[in-house]
């Protein structure tokens, strides 16, 4: 892997009581006029929300590179005291999806329930999968890197449930359209992000206990 700017040593872990450049320069200035609509289309009702939820709900996306940043999936406890998995993203794809589709998810009523579809045959990633409406239109794909907690998820509860929480108006970019909640059961002995590839890279953050959300 090759470093990424402002940290040359990937062996070694940076810690900084304020926001690295690289992560500020992906957040709006406040000063902009547009600044209320950028929230806004983030699903944020704070004005002035932590610099880390904008950047977790924008992915800290720029059009000069191909950096991606995801928040981790949460645990929470249900009044009942279940254990359960929480997660809130931004559908993927859109852009390469039918022109009905589009618009129907823009016209997607809040807490509609939404469906998963394993795309096996997707040449870019097998583990691909996507979402559709009860009404047969596919959307877009769920962001990669949590395709492979959702399958475990499949595979020990059959009980993830996937609605629609905030959907822009035209015009927005396709990658703003819909935001979609996913709820399941916790499991025993469950790690979300547990895959190899989310390790961290420094010795010194896996033995703080940073892998695996511990």
């Amino acid at each position: 892997m090759s470093p990424i700017i402002g940290f040359p040593d990937t062996s070694k872990r940076y810690v900084s009581a304020d926001l690295f450049p690289i992560f500020k320069n992906r957040i709006m200035s406040r000063s902009r006029g547009d600044y209320p609509v950028y929230i806004e289309r983030l699903g944020l009702t704070d004005p002035s929300p932590d610099p880390l939820l904008i950047l977790a709900r924008s992915e800290g996306h720029k059009v000069t590179d191909s950096y991606y940043l995801f928040p981790q999936p949460t645990e929470v406890v249900s009044p009942s005291g279940e254990r359960r998995y929480s997660l809130s993203f931004f559908v993927h794809g859109m852009k390469y999806v039918r022109e009905e589709a589009r618009a129907r998810a823009m016209s997607a009523p809040l807490h509609e329930k939404l469906f998963l579809l394993s795309d096996l045959q997707n040449p870019a990633d097998p583990a691909a999968m996507m979402i559709r409406t009860s009404d047969n239109h596919l959307l877009g794909w769920v962001p990669r890197y949590y395709c492979s907690d959702l399958q475990e998820l499949w595979r020990r509860t059959s009980a993830i449930e996937l609605t629609v929480e905030h959907v822009n108006p035209a015009p927005t970019p396709s990658w703003l359209v819909l935001m979609c909640r996913v709820e399941a059961p916790w499991p025993e002995g469950f790690h979300a992000l547990s895959a190899p590839e989310y390790e961290p890279l420094a010795e010194s953050a896996r033995d703080a206990g940073v892998a695996h959300g511990k």
